[in-house]
């Protein structure tokens, strides 16, 4: 159970702060039934989740540990390029999940997919991967931020200074 002050990760949302736990004023509330009343880092709105099905819907957030270990793990991360059905549908996946495991490899390969098109002077990736890459994108930025008590947009530095050093001593 979370109490208010808590974080919480939601599908779709991302990272949530646990506002408070009861009865929301919500005439479509049911009356019998405690939610949680969350209110998302990343947007403007509030989410009540009932108590009783939220382990459905919420997760705690990574610990910095979890954190450092996935931006780690980055150099031995390897792309399978598959069919674009395919491709596209794991992609939604991996956003729907809103784990920054999966959401990481799905960054990668749209990002290395951009890269290669450009070099062979296509155009970039379809629209739907570019809406996909831009939320998968801001989701893990937010996630692994709040992890590592830094701002999403300071993420991709913290990246790079760990992952570089890392991949020059192989």
């Amino acid at each position: 159970m979370y109490n208010p002050g808590d974080y919480a990760v939601v599908s779709r949302y991302g990272v949530c702060r646990i506002v408070s736990v009861g009865h929301p004023s919500l005439s479509c509330a049911d009356p019998s039934v405690d939610y949680y009343t969350l209110r998302p880092l990343r947007e403007d709105c509030v989410i009540h989740i009932p108590c009783s099905i939220s382990s459905e819907h919420l997760r705690p957030v990574i610990t910095e540990e979890q954190a450092l270990d996935l931006i780690k793990s980055i150099p031995a991360i390897r792309i399978k390029r598959i069919k674009d059905r395919q491709r596209t549908q794991r992609y939604r996946e991996a956003v729907a999940s809103g784990n920054p495991a999966m959401l990481l490899p799905v960054i990668m390969e749209i990002w290395q997919l951009n890269e290669y098109t450009i070099r062979k002077g296509r155009p970039i990736s379809r629209v739907t991967e570019a809406t996909i890459f831009k939320e998968a994108e801001m989701m893990f930025n937010s996630e692994m931020g709040h992890a590592l008590g830094c701002s999403a947009a300071d993420v991709p530095g913290v990246i790079r200074r760990m992952v570089k050093p890392a991949a020059r001593q192989k």
